[in-house]
């Protein structure tokens, strides 16, 4: 069996096969901000590289978010799709929790994910349990807290870059490596694998945070 990992929640879109023990190909879309135009020609064009048929997947990992909410509704409709053609089974893997499977190693880790101006999505896990929920917090608030920490915590996730740079010199902040600070179908379908898919279709949705009011 096959899984499709589909990814869409941040500007460049991606998708990846894995099959649990040698194939592992992760492709990206040429242009960020096209998923609704380039996503199904890069899923037939990632099969056809790999050789196989659509009928050879058995399982499509899709990225719950947050992220960028018209990302998401195009990720899920289209894993959904998939999955309606081939009678694949569906499952949806929380962004923050792909994230966090790539810094495994680290005691406590904050996810940061970019979302637009100076706003993010940030969440804190202790171990592989998150601390509180995902939040939309804005940068400063989001730097004042961390610069309170008195625990090394790792940073990663798109936005960990620009403020783990804010914070350099910080004797208890670490930035993830660079690679596990970008968006990844192949992490989605990794830690999709083993799950338990969704009985119905219709019962998976987007993760979407609760906006900012203030």
């Amino acid at each position: 069996m096959l899984a499709l990992g589909v990814d869409t929640s941040e500007p460049l879109g991606g998708v990846a096969l894995y099959d649990g023990r040698g194939l592992a190909d992760e492709r990206w879309m040429d242009e960020p901000l096209r998923h609704a135009e380039r996503l199904f020609p890069l899923i037939e064009g990632t099969l056809r590289g790999n050789g196989v048929s659509r009928d050879r997947v058995g399982l499509v990992c899709v990225n719950l978010g947050p992220g960028s909410f018209t990302g998401l509704r195009i990720g899920l409709a289209a894993a959904k799709g998939f999955c309606q053609a081939v009678g694949a089974a569906l499952i949806g893997v929380g962004g923050a929790d792909a994230y966090r499977a790539r810094v495994a190693d680290a005691k406590r880790v904050c996810v940061i994910v970019a979302s637009r101006r100076d706003l993010y999505y940030a969440q804190f896990f202790g171990g592989a349990r998150p601390r509180g929920p995902m939040r939309l917090i804005r940068e400063s608030e989001l730097l004042e807290s961390l610069r309170d920490e008195e625990r090394e915590v790792t940073l990663v996730g798109s936005g960990a870059p620009k403020i783990g740079g804010a914070l350099r010199g910080h004797p208890m902040i670490r930035i993830a490596p660079e690679e596990a600070n970008r968006p990844s179908p192949l992490a989605i379908a990794k830690l999709g694998w083993n799950e338990e898919p969704a009985d119905r279709l219709y019962e998976v949705e987007p993760l979407y945070v609760e906006p900012l009011l203030a």
